[in-house]
């Protein structure tokens, strides 16, 4: 197993920024893909149970209405995915992107706990989910990745503004 480790340790795929620009280009599309969603009325609707329960998001009914919450969060949500596609090109813009990612997804996250009907009573309830309650469990490694893409742009930035530390800086990004 050693041997196979340090083989593997010595290919370009492992060594170099693939994790990073994958972990980006995923998080571009999954925003593309689902703030596309919004725009239809049936979406707008299914995304009743989630917003009545987010801590963080439950206003948006009084403010915007239904089809206005699913507006506003379609355009944040397409907002934060070309953020982070010019930030292929834009470390500040990167950044931004990535603190929207990650505000996204803590506000999805923290809905889990308020959920209700979670548990699916036909299976005999828990640990048997609901399809709802497994969708937000997404959101768990959606906010991971947020996370991730935050600390690696945040590093490479740094690295622009002080190219003095570009070596250390760069070389703490790739850890």
């Amino acid at each position: 197993m050693d041997h196979i480790i340090k083989k593997m340790s010595e290919l370009e795929l492992v060594r170099g920024d693939f994790d990073y620009h994958a972990t980006r280009v995923a998080m571009i599309l999954v925003f593309f893909v689902f703030s596309c969603q919004k725009w239809f009325d049936y979406e707008a609707h299914a995304l009743i149970p989630f917003i009545s329960h987010g801590p963080l998001i439950f206003w948006l009914y009084p403010v915007f209405g239904v089809r206005g919450a699913a507006y506003f969060l379609g355009s944040a949500e397409l907002l934060f995915g070309l953020l982070l596609l010019l930030g292929f090109w834009n470390r500040k813009l990167a950044v931004l992107g990535s603190l929207g990612s990650c505000a996204t997804y803590v506000a999805t996250v923290t809905i889990i706990p308020f959920f209700p009907d979670a548990w699916a009573a036909p299976a005999g309830g828990f640990p048997a989910a609901t399809l709802q309650f497994l969708f937000l469990m997404k959101d768990v490694v959606l906010l991971a990745a947020s996370v991730y893409l935050l600390k690696q742009d945040i590093l490479r930035a740094a690295a622009e503004l002080s190219p003095t530390q570009n070596g250390i800086v760069r070389q703490e990004a790739m850890q």
